[in-house]
């Protein structure tokens, strides 16, 4: 079946009948003009475009390269958070300064080695139902991050040292500053150090991840740590040296600790290993100091 000819247009086949077209048949691709594709290149590239190198690997994706990790980690200190807080609450010690520093309370005017534990038990105290609540939803945010790209391995020697060192650098600040003894508790310090290991990791994996997945990463941390350093202001009695001390720790951690082995090759070697582990015994040490002293009180 052919199409008939309308007799007031030309004939470009000269009087000859044109081949006939079936139905349906494929319509042939136009010709490639090379010129026209040099040109839309040129184009982009002055707009800014830069094309994927072929030998680049695709863009790194952390969930699905490492899989789906629990988060075991931060599911226990947001358990043992919620107990002691429980716990103190039964005690009467929330509101109470003399009862706080029985059961751990990061304190001044302390011999080093009688108040070192401290260090880490306060970062199991709270100050309040408010104070609990924003850390925790902090914790509930950055932990299983931290556990997913440095391993449960460097997920505890990033919370237990940065919150230590958090710790510490407020105790000198205090020491240096305030009348008397103080006290300070909470475990945003901790927090802080885990922000600043993520924020490092992006930085290192910059060249690999995809560019949306390490703009959330970034904006998840400043927009939960960010608010942390403008509390200091806002409330006199936030403890910024503690944020800020955990922050560096974070950042230093962050540069040198390996990530998962699924992302870099390289997973914690045995030392690092046995110092996540002195971590742990650690933290556990400083938690059971802190309810035998609260319960002797």
């Amino acid at each position: 079946m052919t199409q008939p000819r309308d007799p007031d247009r030309p004939d470009p086949y000269g009087g000859a009948a044109p081949p006939p077209t079936p139905l349906g048949s494929p319509v042939p691709p136009p010709a490639h003009d090379p010129d026209s594709a040099e040109a839309f290149a040129a184009e982009l590239e002055a707009l800014g475009y830069i094309p994927p190198d072929p030998d680049e690997p695709p863009p790194l994706d952390l969930w699905a390269s490492v899989g789906d990790v629990l988060p075991w980690g931060s599911l226990l200190l947001l358990f043992s958070w919620a107990a002691m807080y429980l716990l103190l609450g039964a005690h009467g010690a929330l509101t109470d300064s003399g009862a706080m520093f029985a059961w751990g309370a990061n304190a001044t005017q302390m011999p080093l080695r009688s108040g070192a534990w401290r260090w880490l038990a306060s970062t199991f105290l709270h100050a309040g139902a408010a104070h609990l609540f924003f850390n925790a939803v902090t914790l509930a945010v950055l932990g299983p991050a931290v556990e997913r790209i440095f391993a449960r391995w460097g997920f505890w020697i990033v919370f237990v040292v940065g919150g230590a060192f958090a710790s510490f650098a407020s105790m000198l600040a205090r020491e240096a500053f305030a009348s008397g003894q103080s006290l300070s508790v909470g475990g945003s310090g901790a927090l802080f150090a885990l922000g600043g290991a993520l924020l490092v990791v992006v930085w290192r994996l910059r060249h690999r991840l995809a560019v949306a997945r390490s703009r959330a990463l970034v904006a998840s941390v400043l927009y939960l740590i960010a608010p942390g350093f403008a509390a200091g202001y806002a409330h006199p009695g936030t403890d910024n040296v503690a944020h800020a001390g955990g922050l560096i720790a974070g950042l230093v951690l962050g540069a040198l600790l390996p990530t998962d082995a699924r992302l870099e090759g390289r997973g914690p070697n045995a030392a690092l290993k046995a110092l996540a582990f002195g971590c742990v015994l650690a933290l556990l040490a400083s938690l059971a100091l802190a309810v035998k002293s609260g319960l002797a009180r």
